[in-house]
């Protein structure tokens, strides 16, 4: 038997040991149908029951290569292994157990695994909701990547630009504050499919994941890395309650397998070697950090990623507001756009560009149905026949399409500022919804010269027999405004997107969302019905 594996067999004795003297007194007073199992069931300290069972449940992921996935109904990859590795140090066998990002601290919270190997990274927030084994055993860090013959020379390049990303990515708000509009997908796989597509030019996602797909000769041949940020280290984790044992063992296994270079070895297998492995196995060979005191050295263990947001001042108060409700309805309400100085900075924007967007769409609406109505009724043939041209693509095209028509245009002439994108959007709604009440005023001017021949109406008396119209392509083109986020205006439903895409809450977002946007229209309709009220006042003139 090596040094090593006596050593962790003195030390899982005494553990075992240990936990005996601690179950001896009082005895049971009376067996049950399994006194061993309800013994283990019943162990407070995960490692004592990880020892009583033989068994380390093991919360791992897949389809995720080269790191986990299913062949053929069997579980490989790089923490498949680390884990089988772990679990034998231990003298145990494994159990894999499946989780999800979204789901896999709250099953080790909830006692459903011993411990989770998942492409997790060890950040300062996820801290407080587990214990994560020290030294780490991998580094990501989020890449852009994109097709070779786009040119983007980093983080500052990104403003204005469409980036694809997964709900929850913590790095997705650095993105969204340097200006990049972020499109939402639930799943990794699906970026790769969209890029391919065509549907996104960029995309934002752990190197680890591109690890597979760039070992690929034609992926790799057709995209590149831009470049990368917010190094993070990923780390095993074990339950807060009863597990620190059960870490501190696993900590001296994961020592030990980056000394031995075992730990770098697996990477190579699997096609995941990195710098960060080599400098750990040199690290930890050192004299300094070669000590079983080194894992509680800092200048042998790395820190956890620092990713929290600045709080707001009553982010507390919105802890409790959602408690409140919580125990009021029994429903969860997550208010997470008012607990970041992030979240709550992008939702005054995006509520200042809004209303800026819907004034604008609504001055606009009533400046072009005034153009084509007077056009389409001109005397002049050569204006009516333009006007008739112009009108018809604007009624037979999707108003999403001319806003992707427009957004071409806007890039093509190297253009990306929200305030260019926000009059290019009025411009487009304004049209679209414009060209509309103008025909309904045309139509409205052409019945009154057929009633009042030979005399000729003014086009006021034409606009106050289209107001019903009119007003109601108004209210359209505020109900249109949020497919400006297309074009990269920083309006509500854009800057909504981007609060989702890092606090992986979306329910509460877009209710708001919803509800903004009732009110936008009610104020709207509110404003036509008094300026109709009023055009009824003067309608003698119009008569």
């Amino acid at each position: 038997m090596t040094p090593v594996r006596r050593f962790f067999a003195i030390c899982l004795a005494l553990l075992c040991f240990s936990a005996a003297g601690q179950n001896a007194a009082p005895p049971p007073p009376a067996p049950a149908a399994n006194p061993k199992s309800t013994a283990c069931d019943d162990a407070a300290d995960v490692l004592s029951r990880v020892i009583c069972t033989k068994t380390l449940r093991v919360g791992v992921r897949t389809g995720y290569p080269p790191f986990a996935f299913e062949d053929a109904g069997v579980l490989q990859g790089f923490e498949i292994d680390l884990a089988r590795q772990l679990a034998g140090s231990l003298g145990v066998t494994p159990a894999f157990v499946v989780v999800t990002p979204a789901n896999r601290l709250a099953m080790l919270g909830e006692g459903r695994v011993d411990m989770v190997i998942a492409t997790m990274g060890h950040t300062l927030q996820r801290d407080r909701e587990a214990v994560f084994v020290r030294p780490h055993y991998y580094q990501s860090q989020t890449i852009v990547l994109g097709r070779k013959e786009l040119e983007i020379g980093g983080m500052v390049k990104l403003r204005g630009n469409t980036v694809c990303v997964t709900v929850g990515n913590s790095t997705n708000a650095e993105l969204s504050v340097n200006g990049a509009r972020l499109k939402l997908f639930d799943k990794a796989s699906s970026l790769v499919d969209e890029l391919r597509l065509g549907g996104c030019s960029l995309v934002a996602q752990d190197d680890s994941f591109f690890a597979s797909y760039l070992q690929q000769p034609a992926f790799a041949a057709a995209y590149e890395t831009k470049f990368g940020f917010a190094p993070l280290p990923w780390g095993v984790a074990v339950a807060r309650g009863g597990g620190q044992r059960l870490a501190d063992v696993l900590a001296l296994s994961m020592q030990q397998l980056h000394i031995s270079g075992a730990l770098q070895a697996l990477a190579k297998k699997y096609g995941v070697d990195s710098p960060f492995l080599e400098r750990q196995r040199l690290l930890w060979a050192s004299s300094r950090c070669a000590q079983i005191t080194s894992l509680n050295d800092p200048a042998c263990v790395m820190a956890p990623l620092d990713n929290q947001l600045e709080p707001t001042p009553f982010a507390q108060r919105v802890d409790q507001l959602e408690d409140y409700l919580y125990k009021l309805t029994g429903t969860k309400v997550t208010l997470a756009v008012f607990k970041t100085w992030v979240a709550l900075d992008l939702l005054f924007e995006g509520v200042w560009f809004s209303v800026l967007l819907v004034t604008g769409a609504v001055l606009a609406t009533w400046a072009f149905a005034l153009a084509f109505g007077a056009g389409l009724t001109s005397h002049k043939p050569w204006l009516r026949r333009s006007m008739r041209c112009l009108l018809w693509p604007l009624q037979s095209t999707p108003l999403i399409l001319l806003m992707v028509l427009a957004s071409v245009l806007v890039g093509a002439a190297g253009a990306t500022s929200p305030l260019v994108a926000l009059a290019a959007a009025v411009v487009v709604l304004g049209l679209f919804n414009g060209s509309n009440a103008g025909q309904a005023v045309a139509e409205a001017m052409l019945t009154l010269r057929e009633e009042r021949a030979p005399a000729q109406p003014v086009l006021s008396a034409a606009v106050y027999r289209a107001r019903a119209q009119i007003v109601a392509f108004m209210v359209n083109a505020t109900r249109g405004s949020p497919a400006a986020s297309v074009m990269g205006v920083p309006e509500l439903l854009s800057a909504l997107n981007d609060v989702a895409s890092f606090s992986s809450e979306r329910i509460t977002t877009y209710t708001f969302l919803l509800i903004f946007y009732m009110l936008l229209v009610a104020v709207v309709h509110r404003l036509a019905n008094v300026w109709q009220a009023r055009l009824a006042l003067s309608g003698g003139a119009y008569a």
